[in-house]
């Protein structure tokens, strides 16, 4: 399940996330849950929890493309979430 915590630190992260506006540049198409059943098995959506020890993974958000490890644009809806391409990260963020 993508349980999500997020972190301060770079250096404490297991990747580093941009959010960009645009899906076509987008790797991951994200989309937000509140439950971590629903999460459960998926790589794209990300129920973000309080914990480092319950989390899947610990992530640290960028504002540099260039930097990051991942690219994700935030959708509204489960059934438009995805990923966009083929990744190193898919199937390991969950």
């Amino acid at each position: 399940m993508a349980l999500i915590k997020v972190k301060e630190s770079r250096s404490t992260s297991d990747f580093l996330v941009c959010e960009v506006q645009s899906r076509s540049v987008a790797d991951l198409l994200v989309c937000k849950v509140e439950s971590r059943s629903v999460a459960r098995g998926n790589d794209y959506l990300w129920c973000f929890v309080d914990s480092s020890s319950a989390a899947d993974s610990k992530v640290c958000f960028v504002n540099s493309r260039s930097v990051a490890d991942l690219l994700i644009c935030y959708v509204n809806s489960r059934s438009a979430a995805g990923w966009q391409n083929d990744h190193p990260l898919k199937g390991q963020i969950g």
